[in-house]
């Protein structure tokens, strides 16, 4: 067979896996969901202070802002947004700006909101993607090697250090570790700016390549050590039942090598709630990232999130709130299509 040929296949094989009805059906639920989403949004940040008489313009002027007269401001945000025309025309014009990612401008970061996230968003990706999917493939590992040595000292080590990892204070060894590797020895950079600079020049190509990945490799390894726990325990206790079901009793009645039990049965099944819990972490994990941030001192969503509540930026708030859901939501749908190539048993309907 032909390259172009196994290619025509694997699609046909692929579209026949996912049928384009299902498919459809799933883009259409979540679109529905971002815009309940974004009509959350525009009754909490635009209805709500009209029923406590407080101009929704006034959230777009922080408390701390220095410049001209706040009313005048005011007046000039309600023009510019279109916050003194009627409901109906707000509500299309939020629609349409949140889907278009224009969120306006921050007053408190003199600085587009969109540029704001765009700046946050790609170090936070490249710590928490590679450190989840690390954690996971070490988690269904572990937790499979558990299941098969049920009982045995493998088993009580595996099982000990997962539970034991879900309970450590991750931001107690975050800091501990920084520490002794950056300050004290100084085989890591302790922030994003010392390692894309040398001697206060920024590095580029090769080099800025290799410095970003120093600076998010102990990050990475930490997250994937101290977050494995829950999901291994998971696999641990799946594979268990896997490989005590009638059905893997049956195959080994017949004769099927336990290998090929293990592999084809017991494994596949035991994997399902790891990865079934990686995508709801996965989705979730952009506003959870306060406390790695702020420890290795670099600016991503969390600490975006905090400082604009704090700062009682409202506009960035919605901001960050829509591209969270938005995220988690892609996720999702993401996970509903290749749910069914895990298990089985689970039809597209």
């Amino acid at each position: 067979m032909s390259l172009k040929e196994e290619k025509r296949s694997a699609f046909s094989s692929i579209s026949t896996r996912i049928p384009i009805k299902y498919l459809i059906k799933r883009i259409v639920e979540r679109i529905i969901l971002i815009i309940v989403i974004i009509s959350f949004l525009f009754f909490l940040f635009r209805v709500l202070p009209l029923a406590f008489h407080v101009n929704p313009a006034s959230f777009y002027v922080p408390p701390t802002y220095k410049g001209l007269s706040r009313s005048t401001l005011i007046e000039a945000i309600d023009r510019q947004w279109g916050l003194n025309q009627p409901f109906y025309i707000q509500y299309i014009d939020y629609l349409k700006n949140m889907l278009t990612f224009n969120f306006g401008y921050s007053l408190t970061y003199d600085e587009s909101i969109t540029t704001l996230v765009m700046q946050a968003i790609p170090v936070d990706l490249l710590i928490l993607i590679p450190s989840l999917i690390l954690s996971t493939i070490l988690a269904i590992i572990l937790g499979i090697l558990s299941a098969t040595k049920q009982g045995k000292l493998v088993d009580t080590i595996n099982s000990t250090i997962a539970i034991f990892t879900y309970f450590i204070p991750a931001f107690w060894i975050f800091a501990i570790v920084l520490y002794y590797f950056g300050y004290q020895l100084g085989w890591v950079p302790t922030n994003i700016a010392d390692a894309l600079t040398k001697n206060g020049v920024p590095l580029h190509g090769f080099a800025y390549v290799a410095g970003l990945l120093k600076f998010i490799a102990l990050p990475v390894i930490l997250l994937t050590i101290l977050s494995y726990g829950v999901r291994m325990i998971l696999t641990r206790a799946y594979g268990i039942d896997a490989s005590n079901s009638h059905f893997a009793t049956y195959l080994r009645a017949r004769g099927i090598p336990n290998r090929t039990i293990l592999y084809k049965h017991i494994a596949r099944n035991a994997m399902i709630p790891a990865i079934t819990r990686t995508g709801i972490d996965f989705a979730f994990v952009l506003a959870g990232a306060v406390f790695v941030e702020e420890i290795f001192n670099y600016y991503g969503m969390g600490v975006l999130l905090v400082k604009s509540a704090e700062t009682f930026d409202v506009p960035v708030l919605e901001a960050v709130f829509y591209i969270i859901n938005l995220y988690a939501i892609i996720v999702l749908l993401v996970l509903d299509l290749v749910y069914p190539f895990i298990d089985p048993r689970v039809k597209y309907e």
